[in-house]
């Protein structure tokens, strides 16, 4: 679930003197990698925040409860804060020594994203790099999209054996890529013409996928394999088939697990759940019911 070496997971943990704080690695871009850590305190006056070693690099926080209260130090400097509501969101530069006093109780699920990681993200989505956000912290700004994104996360935090990677990678992008357009002082994006896939990619795309039903599969391995970029992987995916990589994943898997319920009417639904991808029977179920409306065993006497 985690990998170490920048401000993540047990690293954030420590800095907001918490025991543990989980977090999800992506490593589909180059020579670089996104995480997102949650960070869930229930104790009011939790106190400062250590030091964040000093990194060129970028907490993107999304607020997923109101925290009414709480100071922010930027550079050893007492910064303007406000009410965070939920949905809210705050970015860091982890040049700057942020230090959050903890007041209020809180639950936020943090991007760190690294200098690297960050532009090779402007180069994929085609717009300008940029250097700062125009962001105040410790007021923050109500973002949907981001809200979104990380409510659509939690699933993955609550049950973490049915997060897949493919998942992960789709999030933290999405993520880190409208941050840029949104925030990134500077960014520009460039227009450019919507290309689907060409049928050969299409095929190879939905073959690997297909190979790999428990989604454990870097995002940036099924561009490779289709030759492009993985932001216009993902854009062109989208374009042919109208679907993320990820819900397309979730769809085949509810196919395979048809066949199966076709072919063996008395197959046992734990064993069916692990041959489609699924972590679990109470997975399966989850996700048959979400794509067809019902159980697979109503779908399976219907």
């Amino acid at each position: 679930m985690t990998d170490q070496g920048g401000a993540y997971g047990q690293r954030l943990a420590d800095a907001f003197q918490l025991k543990r704080a989980p977090a999800f690695v992506t490593r589909s871009l180059r020579k670089s990698k996104i995480a997102v850590t949650e960070i869930k305190c229930d104790i009011a006056n939790h106190g400062l925040t250590a030091p964040i070693p000093y990194e060129d690099a970028f907490l993107i926080t999304v607020q997923l409860q109101d925290c009414p209260q709480h100071d922010l130090f930027i550079d050893n400097r007492q910064v303007p804060t406000s009410y965070l509501r939920a949905g809210s969101v705050s970015i860091y530069d982890l040049r700057s020594n942020p230090i959050a006093n903890g007041i209020s109780t809180f639950h936020s699920l943090h991007f760190y994203v690294p200098r690297a990681a960050l532009d090779v993200i402007a180069d994929m989505e085609g717009c300008g790099r940029v250097d700062e956000f125009a962001n105040e912290p410790g007021v923050g700004v109500e973002d949907a999209v981001l809200s979104g994104l990380g409510t659509a996360l939690l699933p993955a935090f609550q049950r973490p054996k049915e997060a897949n990677q493919v998942f992960i990678d789709h999030l933290a992008i999405a993520a880190t890529a409208h941050t840029l357009k949104t925030y990134g002082v500077g960014s520009c994006v460039i227009p450019c013409t919507l290309a689907g896939l060409a049928p050969w990619q299409e095929r190879r795309a939905k073959e690997v996928l297909s190979s790999r039903l428990d989604g454990e599969i870097f995002v940036s391995d099924l561009a490779s394999e289709c030759g492009l970029p993985t932001g216009a992987f993902l854009r062109a995916f989208r374009q042919t088939t109208g679907v993320s990589p990820y819900r397309w994943l979730l769809q085949h898997q509810v196919e395979h697990a048809k066949f199966l319920l076709r072919r063996n009417r008395q197959a046992d639904l734990d064993e069916l759940a692990l041959a489609c991808g699924f972590a679990s029977e109470a997975h399966l179920v989850r996700v048959f019911k979400g794509v067809t409306g019902v159980h697979p065993e109503a779908w399976r006497q219907g």
